[in-house]
This record gives structure tokens, sequence and C-alpha cells, in this order.
């Protein structure tokens, strides 16, 4: 059974009681009321007509018929002297209205004898009893209770309607929100987060709710996805100059030299992967929480790691029949050398896929107001249109990109580069090809 259907059962259901209740406490009250009246009635009419009786030695007049009728309800009166039935009058009645009271010598009092209320009263030789048939009152009772009863079934069913009613208004952005929050990545957000009350506030609840999961999901698919391009570029390079390596026979020295270089990639691997979670916690509670630990960074030279960089990449550029240069002198920087190697693996690796063969690539890394300034450019078609801004949409490649991970590169190094303290520009020079800059500030 729905939340809404046991609302409007229990709503019903005490409402129904309820007023049954109050009508079964009323109709009580008015029975003895009722009672009450004719009690006090009938004993004023035994006391009238004994003293009638004792006043007239022979049959009572007929007078004594009036004091029996009151409000055009006629009671029924026996009259006795010497224990003998003297008068009867007033309505049709039994012969004997309350034996028991008549064989014994009680003055007065009351009972409920057949159906009827009897007052009873004597003095010296007379005896008087006078009683009113509850038959009458009792029907009415019964019709009362009948019509009370349907009228309160009646106006529980209507107010059982209208709290139904109200019930499934209530309850309907309630449903509406449930819905929605089965779908989470339905756009648009979710309803109800305008109301008050209760529903409201869950509304607002289950959205912050969903926001922070939306983002912690979004958080765990970009850490993925910065896994894949992170890793692509060192293993690709690392593949390449293997590849190089084999494809002649080579001296134990060059295969040395390729050993060594195997070497640093690995580690360069492994740094990647502790790298990866930094990138993680600084996008999970933002980059400025890194940057007041630039100052307690060691120093390094960004020249001998845009030369690791470069070194690494060489075999790729020759693959590709590139000319990969790297130019300036020694510039030394407080940083994290494994975040910074990978914002030249990134910016170097992205000019290679982009730059056609026998083309160029050329690495500048020069001192620059106490800080250092990098710059990678190719002579490749340079940034095709929209991707000065749409490069930094994580996951997304630029309009015209032709090659996958280009957006999601350049926002790794963005992030890299703020974590810093550094900006990033990108822009076309005018002698053509693609041009990436970036300044870092003094330690």
């Amino acid at each position: 059974m729905t939340l809404r259907a046991r609302l409007t059962l229990l709503t019903f259901s005490i409402l129904l009681l309820s007023l049954l209740a109050s009508a079964g406490v009323a109709g009580t009250v008015l029975w003895r009321l009722e009672l009450s009246s004719i009690t006090r009635q009938i004993g004023a009419q035994a006391n009238a007509l004994l003293a009638v009786a004792r006043a007239t030695p022979g049959t009572l007049p007929d007078r004594a018929e009036n004091l029996l009728e009151v409000d055009g309800i006629t009671a029924v009166a026996r009259v006795y002297g010497g224990g003998r039935l003297r008068w009867a009058g007033g309505a049709a009645g039994p012969d004997i209205l309350d034996p028991g009271w008549l064989a014994g010598t009680a003055g007065a009092g009351i009972s409920r004898v057949g159906g009827y209320l009897v007052s009873s009263t004597r003095a010296n030789n007379s005896a008087v009893q006078v009683g009113r048939n509850l038959l009458p009152l009792e029907r009415s009772m019964r019709l009362y209770a009948l019509v009370t009863a349907l009228t309160l079934l009646l106006l529980s069913a209507l107010g059982g309607a209208l709290v139904a009613r109200e019930v499934r208004r209530t309850l309907r952005p309630l449903e509406a929100l449930a819905a929605r929050v089965q779908t989470l990545d339905a756009p648009g957000p979710l309803p109800a987060l305008t109301l008050g009350g209760e529903v409201g506030a869950l509304a607002r609840a289950l959205d912050a709710s969903l926001g922070a999961l939306r983002a912690e999901r979004e958080r765990e698919t970009l850490f993925l996805a910065s896994a894949s391009h992170e890793l692509r570029t060192p293993v690709t390079a690392l593949l390449a100059d293997l590849e190089h390596t084999l494809a002649r026979p080579r001296s134990p020295q060059e295969m040395h030299a390729v050993l060594e270089r195997t070497q640093r990639t690995a580690s360069r691997l492994r740094l990647l992967t502790g790298n990866l979670m930094t990138l993680t916690r600084a996008q999970r509670s933002g980059t400025q929480h890194l940057q007041p630990a630039r100052s307690s960074w060691p120093p390094v030279d960004l020249l001998a790691l845009a030369g690791e960089a470069v070194d690494l990449l060489q075999p790729l550029a020759l693959r590709q029949g590139l000319d990969l240069w790297l130019d300036g002198q020694a510039t030394p920087l407080r940083g994290d050398s494994a975040l910074l190697g990978s914002v030249l693996e990134n910016l170097i690796g992205n000019a290679l896929k982009f730059t056609p063969r026998s083309g160029e690539v050329q690495v500048r890394v020069v001192p620059h107001n106490g800080g250092a300034h990098l710059t990678v450019q190719d002579s490749g078609p340079g940034f095709p249109g929209g991707a000065l801004t749409e490069a930094f949409v994580r996951g997304e490649a630029a309009a015209g990109a032709a090659v996958e991970g280009f957006g999601l590169g350049l926002a790794v190094v963005r992030q890299v580069v703020e974590i810093h303290g550094g900006t990033l520009t990108l822009d076309n020079p005018p002698e053509g090809g693609a041009r990436v800059q970036v300044s870092f500030p003094s330690g």
C-alpha cells in the first residue's frame, strides 16, 4: 500500500471514529437528559395525582386526566386505595405498572418496568403510579443513531477524499523528486527545490548530495582519462626507442644507453603514478591548498628538466621525421620536478603529435623576472578555430582536432601550472605553427 493510501485510510479512520465517538457521547447525553426530564414530569404528576386522590373521597374528578398530559404526551396512571385499584386513567397501558413496588412498603420510587418508566408514591392508604412509555423515545434514539452514523460516514468519506487530494498534491513533488533521482544523468535541476517545508528541504539536500556524487564520479572519470593521457606519451616514447634500437644490431655501449633511457622512463612512469594522485587531490579540494607549499619545494633547473623531456621524446621525433630542438640557459625554479616534467612532456608531445613530417619543434627555457619562462613552438598547422578556449575542456578535443586527447593534455598542463602559481598562454604566431608559453613566478 502506498504512503498516500495509508495516510488517506488513516485519516478516514481517525475522522470516522472521532465523529462516531462525539455522536455517541452526544446521544448518551441526550438520552440521559430526556430520561431526567421524563422522570421529573412523571414524579410531579404522581405527587399531584396523589394530592387529588387524598382530597377526593369518591371518584377522581376530570381534572385528574388533565394532570397526565404534558406537551401533547399523556402518561399512564393508576390510583390505589386500601390495596385495590381505585382509578385508572391516561393513555392505554398495563393494568399494573410496577407490581413489585405495589407489593412493598416503600414510600416513593422510580423504576423501569416493561418498557415503561414508572414513578410511584404513597401516603396513608392511597398509592399512585404514573408511567411513561419509553418505546417512542427509544425509536427516536435509534433513528437518530442511524441517521447520525450515515451522516458521519458520508462526512468521513468526504473528509477522506479531501485529505487524499491534499496528500496527493503534497506528495506529487516528492514523487517527481523520487523519479528524478533515479536518473542521475538527466539534464536540469531537481524538482521541488524552491518549495518550502520538508519536501523542499529534502529536495535541496538531495540536490547537494547528488551534486557531490556527480562531482566525485566526474573526478574518477577524469582521473582515468588523465592516467591514460599521462602514461601514453612516455610509453609511446619508450616503445619508439625500443623499436629504433631493435631495428638493427647495436653495440654493447648503445644497448647500455638504451637500457639507461628505459630505466629513466620506468622511473618517470613510477613518478607519474604518484603525480596523478597529486593531481586528483588537487582536483578534489582545489589547487589553492597546494600553493602555500611552493616555498617548501626544492629548487630545480627547468632547463635540465626540459633536456630530460627532450631526450625522452627524441626517439618519437626521429620516428616521425621531425627535428626537436632545445635552447636556453639554466633557470632555477622551486617546484615539483615530476609535475613540471609532466608539463614539458605534455607540451612537447602535443607539438610532435600535430607537426607534420619534416617539421620542427623548438623548446626554449630562459629566466624571466626572477622566475622562468618556457616556450614550446612547432611548425605545424597551429591551433584550429576555437582551440584557444576549447583546448582547456578536459577530455574533449578542440574543434577540428583529429588527434585524441588534445584538450586533456593542455588541461593537465594548466592545472600543474596553476599549482605552481604560473600562467599559460596559447597562440598562433605570425610565422605560423602553434606556440605555448608558460611563465612561472619567482620562488
